[in-house]
């Protein structure tokens, strides 16, 4: 199996990590339009593996997407990443040319891959993607959901102080701070409903929090988030290449 990381930035290096330390591949192309910044992060993240134990290969290289040919499932993290203040909609002049292209050179050199999409705005890059290229839908992903979600079961698990892993709960809708929409009345602990544990002002707490989640970090830390939206990203590639029949709500 072969996956390529598209953007050696923040995310994209945390995801590549990811993929690289669970061995869900045997060759992981990093690829940047930077000189020497994938290179770099492969070679970094290469002189782990003695001590973590993984046997992936990790290739970095600069904008030659040749090398990328045979990917089974290519993750797209380019682009510029949002400021304090600016909403992920801010970025679609710059990110969407970028995500064109990428699409464009990935597809001539693996055109069965499937295709998951971070850089923001997620769901506007997603359909881009989806209408540029004219491949089926279905190798067309966004990883939104899965992250907001993920996202939902920390601000539950602070409120509940429990494990975010004994939660069920989802996030519909876009990527967006006022287009997503956590599923509160449905989420359980356990098989419990979080509204036995939670008072009304608590579980619309956790909807606010969950709504602005991006947003607050980007405000604390100057910057988009990256481990948790690589980890995101990572999640989907494992799902997909060991077939685990598992749900994310996209």
């Amino acid at each position: 199996m072969k996956v390529t990381v598209v953007g050696a930035g923040a995310v994209g290096a945390t995801c590549a990590d990811n993929i690289a330390r669970k061995e869900l591949c045997t060759e992981l192309v990093l690829l940047d339009i930077k000189e020497g910044l994938a290179e770099g992060k492969a070679q970094d993240m290469m002189q782990t593996a003695a001590l973590l134990g993984f046997d992936t290969k990790i290739v970095g290289c600069t904008n030659d997407y040749a090398k990328t040919g045979g990917s089974n499932v290519v993750v797209i993290t380019s682009g510029i990443p949002r400021k304090p203040g600016m909403t992920r909609e801010e970025l679609i002049g710059t990110n969407a040319g970028i995500v064109k292209e990428v699409c464009e050179n990935i597809l001539k050199y693996s055109p069965y891959a499937i295709i998951i999409v971070i850089s923001n705005p997620m769901d506007t890059m997603t359909y881009l993607a989806l209408q540029s290229t004219g491949i089926p839908k279905n190798r067309i992903i966004g990883m939104g959901g899965t992250l907001d979600s993920a996202r939902f079961k920390y601000q539950l698990s602070t409120h509940l102080g429990c494990s975010p892993a004994d939660l069920n709960a989802v996030v519909i809708g876009g990527h967006g701070d006022t287009t997503m929409i956590p599923l509160i009345h449905h989420a359980t602990w356990n098989s419990a409903p979080v509204s036995d544990f939670l008072s009304a002002q608590q579980q619309q707490q956790v909807v606010n929090d969950t709504m602005v989640g991006g947003a607050t970090l980007t405000k604390l830390i100057g910057t988009s988030a990256w481990y948790a939206p690589g980890a995101a990203g990572a999640a989907l590639v494992e799902s997909i290449l060991r077939d685990e029949k598992k749900l994310f709500i996209a």
